[in-house]
């Protein structure tokens, strides 16, 4: 079963958005600061997070960067209200306009902003960490 973090600060709509991802096949996991997010990302492995704000305000970093930093491989998603700009939206997230549907959260966790997926694959390295040397292929 895959599992995501939500950190949202208005109950109706956390527990809309949570609904919503038990439906697809998620766990729900609840942050209620950016704080507990970060050390709950810390501790645990999510397949994705979602997230009110970018906003950390005991840190002048982003928090949308440092849940990237420290989960790698978890689909990272900014939650904005229906009345924002886009403000705040960084490369490592997915943006998902508030009131939250079903097919905007598989649009973003499943298929991606491009269809290609949230999470471009890494090329295949083809020189050696030392001295730059050419893999030997077995033939």
């Amino acid at each position: 079963m895959k599992s995501a973090l939500l950190l949202e600060y208005d109950d109706q709509a956390r527990m809309h958005t949570a609904g919503l991802l038990k439906s697809i096949g998620y766990a729900v996991a609840f942050a209620a600061t950016p704080q507990a997010a970060l050390r709950s990302v810390q501790a645990l492995r999510f397949d994705a997070v979602l997230t009110c704000t970018g906003f950390n305000a005991q840190d002048r970093r982003s928090l949308i960067g440092e849940l990237a930093r420290l989960a790698p491989e978890a689909h990272i998603v900014q939650l904005l209200d229906a009345d924002a700009s886009g403000c705040g939206h960084e490369r490592a997230a997915a943006l998902l306009f508030k009131p939250v549907t079903v097919r905007g959260l598989r649009r973003v966790l499943e298929f991606g902003i491009d269809g290609l997926g949230m999470r471009v694959a890494a090329p295949a390295v083809s020189c050696e960490r030392r001295h730059g040397q050419r893999r030997r292929q077995m033939r």
